[in-house]
């Protein structure tokens, strides 16, 4: 009777362990700014310059998004453009910052800060998140 109670025990063990072992990984929160940069002062267009906060010694620092089929930076018809163009990759918006600059000559530029959020499994790689966007450090 106790081997047949053993013999029992042991099956509930490994079918527990069999049980945790084909539960999703955990989801970790990623967070991503984006920063609008006005480039022409007489329109609205703007370049957005991206921090995914996965930077390796600089090797994913501060990079810009980039237009593949011309390879220049990728313009933006308005800062709420470059926020459209992230929700579709699945960023999320948590807060927005604009931030005034002084350029010169008594010229401001308004620097649009986007505060993005998207989860991904606990193993994620930094290709993981930057995704299909044309993102570089020039």
């Amino acid at each position: 009777m106790k081997k047949l109670i053993l013999i029992m025990a042991v099956c509930l063990l490994g079918m527990a362990a069999t049980a945790q072992s084909l539960e999703q990984p955990e989801k970790v929160k990623v967070y991503c700014e984006v920063m609008c940069v006005q480039y022409n002062l007489f329109k609205q267009d703007v370049n957005a310059l991206v921090d995914f906060g996965i930077a390796e010694q600089g090797k994913y620092a501060n990079g810009w998004i980039y237009n593949s089929e011309n390879d220049k930076k990728k313009s933006f018809a308005s800062p709420m453009s470059v926020f459209a163009f992230m929700a579709k990759r699945g960023w999320e918006y948590k807060d927005a910052i604009i931030v005034t600059e002084s350029v010169g000559l008594g010229g401001k530029q308004n620097v649009w800060h986007f505060i993005l959020t998207k989860d991904f499994p606990a193993n994620y790689t930094p290709d993981d998140v930057i995704g299909d966007i044309d993102y570089r450090n020039k």
